[in-house]
């Protein structure tokens, strides 16, 4: 998802031109989408367990997590409307008078909807069908916002460099899922609630998996940017060069499964504390070098057509 970029062929109309073929990544604004990516994955994870009722009793369990998908989350809206430099769009809109949502930022607007009726529906167990039906609304807006928002993204792209990001929607889902559950884990041992150890074990094998997926999917997109198809693979190669793509891995993948890890069988809240904002920082990393390696991709081809957002 990319909440963030900037999309100057974006109209009033809503009709939403890609973005030139050179432009790079800044960046500020891929934190921004790496932020709004552990958001949706912190909402993610929220609403299934309030659709399963598994989710941690009391007011605060629910309200704290969902709070902080909400800063993650709104924090590339509050700068597109404080017109940052470098951040004045979010989702290819501009949210000022003139210029009409597109349809990736209607979506991520409707998402706040679920949002605000699970923060008033939040009550002791969380165990009424109402609540329930929320937590499982928040859940779908959120996976929607994320497929949308790679849909969005991947149509910018030339046709050869589309077929290349084949995996993005799983890649991005896999990582929301990643840096939301290691969040939400921050949360939950912030207050206590795996004391004893209930739960926190298989939460932690939870969390390896998803590591470990969400590094064979990344190596399947660079290795895809690598294939003979690409002419700019050679360049493609020096942009992902391999010391920054190693400082990625350890800050995304080697920092947070070396803290679940030491963190024990009861979890650790320092342990939790380092690897929640490593992953942030590794995956900054990551994306910021992926998006520079297709725009020396898409360099090498001409533009895709305009589409309707």
């Amino acid at each position: 998802m990319q909440p963030t970029r900037e999309r100057p062929g974006a109209t009033a109309t809503g009709v939403a031109m890609p973005a030139p073929s050179n432009a790079r990544p800044t960046r500020a604004a891929a934190l921004m989408q790496v932020l709004a990516t552990g958001g949706y994955g912190v909402w993610l994870w929220l609403g299934l367990s309030l659709l399963l009722g598994v989710s941690p009793p009391g007011r605060n369990g629910t309200l704290v997590p969902l709070g902080l998908g909400a800063v993650l989350t709104g924090s590339g809206l509050l700068l597109a409307s404080l017109r940052i430099p470098g951040l004045a769009s979010w989702h290819g809109w501009q949210p000022r008078p003139g210029h009409r949502p597109t349809r990736s930022a209607l979506m991520a607007l409707a998402t706040w909807l679920p949002v605000l009726a699970v923060a008033g529906l939040a009550r002791g167990d969380n165990g009424f069908w109402v609540t329930r039906l929320a937590g499982a609304a928040l859940m779908l807006c959120s996976l929607v916002s994320l497929l949308l928002a790679t849909h969005d993204d991947r149509a910018c792209l030339p046709l050869p460099l589309q077929r290349a990001t084949a995996l993005l929607p799983a890649c991005r889902i896999t990582i929301a899922a990643y840096i939301g559950g290691l969040w939400l884990w921050l949360c939950v041992l912030a207050q206590g609630e795996f004391e004893g150890g209930r739960g926190a074990y298989l939460w932690v094998l939870l969390l390896l998996a998803l590591s470990l997926g969400q590094g064979l999917l990344e190596s399947g997109l660079w290795q895809s940017l690598r294939e003979p198809e690409t002419p700019s693979g050679e360049a493609v190669a020096k942009h992902g060069s391999f010391p920054a793509r190693l400082v990625a891995a350890l800050l995304s993948y080697a920092l947070p499964c070396t803290a679940l890890l030491l963190g024990g069988v009861a979890g650790s809240l320092p342990a939790a504390a380092l690897a929640a904002p490593g992953s942030l920082l590794g995956q900054l990393l990551e994306r910021y070098l992926y998006e520079g390696a297709l725009a020396v991709a898409a360099g090498a081809r001409p533009p895709a057509p305009g589409r309707v957002h």
